[in-house]
């Protein structure tokens, strides 16, 4: 019903899902995916997960079941999850297996290239764009639109640490630019202005 590869070198867990799940299934699958996490987050770094759901079948019940299990998981969740679906229903029934803001793939490369991290370095990291980013609330969700075809849709909690981390990056920036400038006193401008 369930089976877990852990790649530690990548800090990337997929989980397999398969069957016909019930609650029971559900109730087995929590503790072992909690403990597979745990794994995951001792090591430091990002932790990446792929839910394989491509040959599981559940109803509307378990789906919130899992769906629930997932939302358990504090502060064990992974910093970037895929679902792999495949299949003619619509991608909702996916969202069953747990993670609503997790993107669908259709396929395990799509899902471990975005995962990893290897869609956004194939497109030439060294570009540095000098143009904002554009974010707007759309119902419970916050999209962040900006070049370099950015398009990411964060819930407000997600949101708000982004731009705390974006905003901490960008001040260590700044310092770092003021600190290697001839002649800089080492004072970045904005904070002299201050």
């Amino acid at each position: 019903m369930f089976a877990f590869t852990l790649e530690p070198d990548r800090v990337l867990l997929t989980a397999t899902l398969t069957g016909e799940w019930s609650f029971e299934t559900v109730l087995a699958y929590e503790p072992h995916l909690r403990q597979q996490l745990a794994l995951l987050r001792a090591s430091g770094r990002p932790r990446l997960f792929i839910v394989d759901c491509r040959t599981v079948v559940q109803n509307d019940d378990v789906g919130e079941a899992l769906r629930l299990a997932v939302a358990r998981l504090g502060q064990l969740h992974p910093d970037r999850t895929a679902v792999v679906f495949a299949g003619s229903i619509e991608k909702n029934s996916a969202r069953r297996v747990g993670d609503l803001n997790a993107p669908i793939f259709p396929t395990m490369e799509l899902a471990r290239d975005w995962v990893t991290g290897k869609v956004y370095r194939a497109q030439s990291p060294a570009t540095v764009h000098d143009e904002p980013s554009d974010a707007i609330s759309e119902g419970f969700a916050v999209r962040i639109h900006g070049p370099a075809d950015v398009d990411l849709v964060l819930t407000p909690a997600a949101a708000l640490e982004t731009a705390r981390r974006i905003s901490d990056a960008a001040v260590g920036a700044l310092m770092e630019k003021a600190r290697t400038e001839p002649g800089a006193s080492g004072v970045p401008h904005f904070v002299e202005a201050l």
